[in-house]
């Protein structure tokens, strides 16, 4: 996917000053594990959100293949419980079993999640990378372009 200098330039304002050292989107990735709260923290704070935002229960159900994708690589691999607790701590989201487990099977199912039987529990991990990183990127610029043609249209008001 080709993206415009101003959306690259917008990624890289976003990204400068990353205290959790996060590169420009084309630089590789590391395999250590990041903690999906301090993502979400970081970028609450570089955008100077004010405490008082809470994501939309819709809008997190609206990208929740998405959203279930990025917290699994970021935790490089999780289970089904886990992700639910991430989703309504970091998001606000109550979201049921049967809301998340279908998505995730739903995901595997495309091949781009793994995943692994454990004795208690079922592990959801990155199975192919490429598609992962294709589905969050077409994600994250469908709502850069949407936020932006929001931010501009606010002027018009």
């Amino acid at each position: 996917m080709s993206t415009s200098p101003l959306v690259n330039t917008l990624i890289q304002e976003l990204s400068a000053g990353d205290e959790l050292g996060a590169a420009s989107p084309d630089a590789p990735s590391t395999e250590q594990e990041t903690d999906p709260e301090q993502v979400l923290s970081s970028v609450m704070e570089r955008l100077a959100v004010e405490e008082s935002f809470a994501f939309d229960d819709e809008i997190v159900k609206q990208n929740l293949d998405e959203i279930l994708i990025a917290l699994i690589s970021l935790r490089d691999g999780t289970h089904g419980k886990a992700l639910i607790d991430d989703l309504s701590r970091l998001f606000d989201a109550e979201l049921s079993p049967g809301t998340v487990y279908p998505r995730l099977h739903d995901i595997e199912n495309d091949g781009t999640l793994a995943m692994h039987e454990l004795v208690r529990t079922k592990e959801y991990s990155v199975d192919d990378d490429d598609d992962a990183k294709s589905r969050i990127e077409r994600a994250m610029y469908h709502h850069l372009a949407l936020g932006l043609f929001l931010h501009d249209s606010l002027d018009e008001l």
